[in-house]
């Protein structure tokens, strides 16, 4: 085995985020722990590490090594968008055939970040709010959305005496949608679907502003916290996967990973066929601490590639030297985000604001919990 192949010493070492995440690294040598639907690959893929050819796009397999920015796309706005859910119930649909649900809520939404400004985020207007009511069943067929009346709601409103007044909140709407599979867990995991599907819709009407956002010198690009959504080609839409949820490098390639500094980034390879085929590269936000796995701080960053990746690979290398010159600007510490440094701070920023979106938790559950009971306050 040759010193590049070489795995790293057998120690003990710390995964960063908070213990109350999954983890920045799910898969740290190949073989995942878990799967999950963030991290799908596009049609054509196969869950298997990438060959020899796929990897040696930009540079060969056998010269893989850290790469410095050379030659960044010059970018004047960076967008990043995010969603967030929240579970507000789960729930059972009773009757002949039982079935799971769960009822949340999610939003959707956008910061714009003037580079040539200084930085300066700025929300977007187009933020999307949605609640669904997801049903595990093989047989969804007649029933109706969950409409939790408009009302004066607060301790005041059922009984409460703090003396503090009723609010006045608009109609909700539970949307049903249909779960893949039943088992419990399947509604939550259909709730995350739906909410892709708004980043999805935000992500197509935002990609139409980028070219006269970028009309007064330099590019906008739009930076989707994820996958990068399945619409087709647009080079100007990357997407940022915080997790290493899986990793399909061999070992020789992952250790060139294992040893990026901060700044620097791996070569580009090739993942997925076809129209969705994409550009992917790691790179490092913030070299790891001595207490920390070697895998910290890294992240993974995908780009439309099509049937025609030899084509597109200038600017796609344009947009990965810009990605490790700009992103690790952006990082969080330890102290402002338990996912310190893979969540950025304008989308640290902008979930908060969407949480605020989704209304209080407590009250949207009482809510529920009112209108369910048919009439008056739920016991």
């Amino acid at each position: 085995m040759s010193g590049r192949d070489a795995a790293p010493p057998r120690r003990l070492r710390l995964e960063p985020w908070g213990v109350g995440y999954a983890g920045s690294a799910q898969d740290v040598g190949g073989t995942a722990f878990g799967e999950d639907d963030d991290q799908a690959d596009g049609p054509g893929d196969e869950r298997r590490l990438l060959g020899a050819e796929a990897l040696s796009l930009e540079v060969p397999l056998a010269d893989w090594r850290a790469l410095r920015p050379a030659a960044p796309l010059a970018v004047a706005h960076a967008l990043f968008l995010d969603g967030v859910r929240r579970v507000d119930a789960r729930a059972v649909l009773e009757g002949a055939a039982p079935a799971f649900g769960a009822l949340g809520s999610c939003a959707v939404g956008a910061v714009t970040c003037d580079l040539a400004g200084g930085g300066r985020a700025e929300l977007v207007d187009d933020v999307i709010v949605e609640r669904w009511c997801a049903i595990a069943t093989d047989t969804l067929t007649d029933e109706t959305d969950v409409l939790v009346p408009a009302g004066p709601y607060g301790p005041a409103a059922y009984g409460g005496r703090d003396g503090s007044a009723a609010r006045a909140v608009p109609q909700l709407r539970f949307r049903v949608t249909q779960a893949k599979g039943t088992d419990w867990q399947a509604p939550v995991e259909q709730l995350q679907v739906v909410m892709r599907d708004a980043e999805r819709r935000l992500a197509t009407r935002l990609r139409a502003r980028l070219d006269g956002m970028g009309a007064g010198g330099g590019r906008a690009l739009l930076v989707c916290d994820g996958p990068r959504p399945l619409f087709g080609a647009d080079e100007n839409v990357i997407g940022y996967l915080k997790t290493i949820k899986e990793q399909r490098l061999p070992a020789a390639a992952l250790a060139v990973v294992r040893g990026l500094e901060e700044g620097e980034r791996s070569p580009v390879y090739l993942a997925g066929e076809g129209e969705h085929a994409r550009f992917e590269w790691y790179l490092r936000l913030r070299d790891p601490r001595p207490w920390l796995h070697t895998l910290a701080g890294s992240v993974r960053v995908q780009a439309h590639a099509g049937p025609d990746p030899r084509a597109l690979l200038g600017a796609a290398t344009a947009i990965a030297d810009w990605s490790a010159a700009n992103l690790p600007r952006f990082a969080t510490k330890a102290h402002q985000d338990p996912r310190a440094p893979q969540q950025l701070l304008p989308v640290r920023s902008l979930e908060a604001s969407l949480r605020r979106r989704l209304g209080s938790a407590p009250l949207v559950r009482r809510r529920i919990e009112i209108a369910l009971a048919g009439t008056g306050a739920a016991a």
